[in-house]
């Protein structure tokens, strides 16, 4: 342990003697400790126990339920309005005993298990600096209140959190963040290919996880009309946007083929709820199972991922009974470079139970709202024409339903409430990308 450290955790253990201890004063001062051991630069000024979100992961919930035990026993019913309360009037009038020293005892044994357990490593450099990486650990703790759940975090060589992981996306497109299911080989699979993409760089350009066609933007720009030849189209401030196709070697995800369901096998199953693995061990890993692809190979655009998905869902509606529009022209294919996914379906002769829909349906589907259904004024084209009324949301809540949810969801579609919003599911819990992917044949 570094000298000035063992000089704070004397002064606390000196102060823990005193009867009126812990004061407004000690409350802080230990707050102020933890967030210096997490490496952080702006203290907390009041006086409570702050804990830095870095330490979210360390057992120190021991420590605010000893300072809970303590506001009990001063009289004190509410702990978030506890700012240094003063010991009880029994302790002051000079009672050596009771639930204030109890609770005192505890917090102390609390306070010096957290700095000699997994705080040890941090306390070995001075005060105030900022702890060493040396290298990255992977951790995925369960979800609070969904203990089937994960999200995935890297962390120090300490074990303090640095940054939760994405759901893997192309490069230049927006972070999306959301749990990780863990209880299918799919799920574990959907959390393999977020960390392996994450461990070798993401979609960045050059990147040991970026296409090699796209350069991991998911976009490519042809070169003629005829769209033989192709390059990676970048995100730029234009006037007018170039002709984009999505990349037909990685159908606009911007990753190459991962090794995801092998990872999910060997490493995450089982999860344990303490499961952790260093980033070099990923990587060590992984580059032995990256497939080679030769350069010569001819870059191609095609459908966006989505394409396969939506071919389940035409089925799936034929088979029930509904009539689409001949030679695909009652569905098309939306996707921008934002990262969104889209795509609509146009039913001119709705089979359902919706009878005021003389023009039929349009059935429209966005990777971040999933799918709803609207009436259409006309029969005229396009099929996104404008709609009689707002669309309603089909299988609320999620994003990518499997094609007999949606078609039973359509069956019941008049019992859908007319207020039925097609929004953003308040938390996701499932990466749209990797299951359209598994669409994929």
């Amino acid at each position: 342990m570094h000298q000035d450290w063992r000089a704070r955790l004397r002064d606390h253990l000196v102060r823990a003697a005193d009867p009126s201890w812990p004061g407004a004063a000690d409350i802080a001062g230990i707050g102020s400790d933890l967030h210096a051991a997490a490496g952080d630069t702006v203290q907390p000024h009041w006086p409570t126990l702050c804990v830095p979100l870095s330490m979210g992961d360390l057992p120190l919930p021991h420590v605010r339920q000893a300072m809970g035990e303590m506001a009990r026993a001063a009289g004190v019913t509410s702990y978030q309005d506890w700012f240094g309360v003063q010991p009880p009037q029994e302790v002051l009038d000079g009672a050596t005993s009771g639930p204030w020293q109890e609770a005192c005892g505890g917090f102390a044994f609390a306070v010096i298990l957290a700095f000699a357990g997994p705080l040890r490593d941090l306390l070995r450099r001075p005060y105030g600096s900022a702890p060493l990486t040396v290298d990255v650990l992977y951790g995925a703790p369960p979800v609070a209140g969904r203990r089937s759940h994960r999200t995935l975090w890297t962390y120090t060589s300490s074990g303090l959190r640095v940054e939760r992981l994405p759901y893997p996306r192309p490069w230049g497109t927006g972070e999306v963040f959301g749990h990780f299911p863990a209880v299918s080989s799919a799920d574990r699979e959907q959390m393999a290919r977020a960390l392996l993409a994450h461990a070798l760089g993401g979609a960045s350009p050059g990147a040991l996880a970026a296409c090699s066609a796209c350069q991991g933007t998911g976009w490519l720009e042809p070169i003629g009309d005829d769209h033989r030849d192709h390059l990676p189209h970048y995100y730029q401030d234009q006037d007018t946007e170039p002709v984009i196709c999505p990349c037909g070697r990685c159908r606009g995800s911007g990753l190459r083929e991962l090794p995801s369901a092998e990872f999910a096998v060997q490493f995450l199953t089982p999860l344990a709820p303490s499961w952790s693995m260093n980033r070099s061990a990923v990587i060590q890993w992984a580059r032995t199972r990256l497939t080679v692809v030769e350069e010569a190979e001819s870059v191609v655009c095609a459908w966006g991922l989505q394409a396969s998905y939506v071919h389940a869902v035409v089925d799936e509606l034929c088979g029930a009974g509904h009539q689409l529009v001949p030679d695909g022209e009652g569905v098309g294919y939306d996707s921008d470079t934002a990262g969104h996914l889209g795509a609509w379906i146009l039913l001119p002769h709705h089979a359902g139970p919706d009878s005021g829909a003389p023009n039929g349906l349009l059935l429209s589907w966005s990777s971040d709202r999933g799918w709803c259904v609207a009436r259409r004024a006309s029969a005229a084209e396009p099929a996104a024409a404008i709609l009689t009324t707002p669309p309603r949301a089909l299988c609320a809540g999620t994003l990518v339903p499997t094609p007999a949810q949606l078609v039973r969801a359509l069956a019941e579609s008049d019992l859908v409430a007319e207020d039925a919003r097609w929004a953003p599911p308040k938390e996701l819990t499932v990466d749209a990308y990797a299951q359209v992917l598994s669409y994929i044949p």
